[in-house]
């Protein structure tokens, strides 16, 4: 009887290993520093000391195909500057873009939105 609890319980680690849906990147949330997994998507989020912002998104489009957009934002206060790099790459190949210019950096014009679980548990009801 132990063996066929034994085989059953091996059987059920297997399925629910098999059934745990893969991510492309571990969660990882620390001061300056925010990688999150959402699906077949990720969002990463790097804040410099120096005022340097990047923010970027992966999403996987196909297997091993993956679609990336971002903005890199780099104050240049010495000279009252910021340079502000937007790109996106995939299957079409590589675009960047930059403007330089006075005044703070731009922020991106679409910022990714992280919800703690709490908060979308609370949302659900």
């Amino acid at each position: 009887m132990s063996r066929r609890l034994c085989a059953l319980f091996v059987m059920l680690l297997l399925h629910l290993a098999a059934s745990a849906p893969p991510t492309l990147v571990p969660q990882i949330r620390i001061p300056g520093f925010q990688l999150e997994p959402l699906d077949n998507t990720y969002y990463l989020s790097i804040q410099h000391p120096d005022g340097t912002i990047r923010q970027e998104s992966v999403k996987e489009i196909a297997p091993g195909q993956l679609q990336v957009q971002g903005v890199i934002n780099q104050p240049f206060e010495e000279h009252g500057t910021s340079l502000v790099v937007t790109y996106q790459a995939g299957a079409n190949g590589y675009v960047a873009k930059y403007t330089y210019g006075k005044g703070p950096p731009t922020p991106p014009t679409q910022l990714p939105q992280f919800l703690s679980p709490n908060a979308l548990k609370s949302t659900a009801g």
